[in-house]
């Protein structure tokens, strides 16, 4: 049974069945919301924590560090977190120690990343699902990848495309997509290369992605601070684009951002700038409003 998981400033709220169920750890800030395999998922507590709430439902700090972040991804054994200032990453081991990755601290090109608005930091991090590459989303900075856990890294997608968010499939471990300022990005052989879909679009702007089994769903807006936007599908099998409606209106309120497009389950989830989620009946169709008057989301997931 699908549960959607909200990070607010004040704890995740909880949604089963289409109903509000509860808000977890009250009072903290949650964000970064990244499920894991076995229904498990991670999250940033109160910027410096991480944590991760078990298949039982209960929260359990798994490390500490001295810097905000803002990003999480995870393999077997290992988690990494993304700094929200800087343009840092740091591995987490089973016992909890983080440790700084300095082969990402020295990559090449690094002096061409950039401060655009928020910080320089890691927008999103994500991991392939055979756990072999790790890519990271820095804004403004590219996608740096690594295929040996993180000591050494490799610049891939231009600096000037703005990526706002990378998602690697749950299924196929050479399918990548990314949500850029050019519009969608999509890589089909683990990140090493990378196409741009922008032609068609009257705004091109994405801030977030979400990869299903066989699709790809993105967001498409007027520019970063856009009092509307809409959500785009890319079918992988046929190269397909199309809106999508199924039950959603035509225009979403504000701008659907990095970390509000979440899929689990063989279901989807948004959250749109106007405080309202939406969540489908299965795939990407039959989307049905849950909530409204959110206040602003710090991450989404689906267990």
């Amino acid at each position: 049974m699908s549960l959607v998981l909200i990070g607010t400033q004040f704890g995740c709220r909880t949604i089963r069945d289409g109903l509000e169920v509860e808000t977890e750890l009250m009072g903290r800030q949650v964000s970064a919301l990244t499920s894991e395999d076995c229904g498990a998922c991670l999250a940033v507590v109160d910027q410096t924590g991480v944590w991760r709430r078990g298949i039982s439902g209960t929260w359990s700090q798994i490390s500490e560090t001295e810097i905000p972040l803002q990003a999480l991804a995870s393999t077997t054994d290992t988690v990494f977190a993304g700094t929200m200032n800087e343009a840092s990453i740091l591995r987490i081991d089973a016992a909890g120690h983080p440790e700084q990755l300095r082969g990402f601290d020295d990559i090449e090109g690094r002096g061409e990343w950039f401060q655009n608005g928020p910080p320089l930091g890691i927008r999103s991090l994500s991991v392939t699902s055979d756990g072999q590459v790790l890519l990271a989303a820095v804004h403004v900075g590219g996608i740096p990848r690594s295929s040996d856990r993180g000591k050494t890294w490799t610049p891939t997608i231009p600096v000037m495309y703005d990526v706002h968010e990378v998602k690697a499939s749950p299924t196929q471990s050479n399918f990548i997509a990314a949500a850029a300022a050019v519009g969608l990005c999509e890589s089909r052989d683990s990140g090493f290369t990378w196409k741009a879909f922008g032609e068609g679009f009257e705004n091109m702007t994405s801030l977030a992605v979400a990869v299903m089994e066989h699709e790809v769903l993105f967001s498409i807006q007027d520019g970063p601070f856009a009092s509307r936007s809409q959500i785009w599908r890319h079918r992988m099998d046929n190269g397909r684009i199309e809106q999508v409606r199924d039950g959603l209106p035509e225009w979403l309120e504000g701008k659907v951002d990095t970390g509000w497009i979440a899929t689990g389950d063989g279901r989807a989830a948004i959250v749109d700038g106007g405080g309202s989620l939406w969540l489908t009946a299965a795939g990407s169709v039959g989307w049905q409003p849950l909530l409204n008057g959110l206040p602003y989301v710090l991450g989404l997931a689906i267990i």
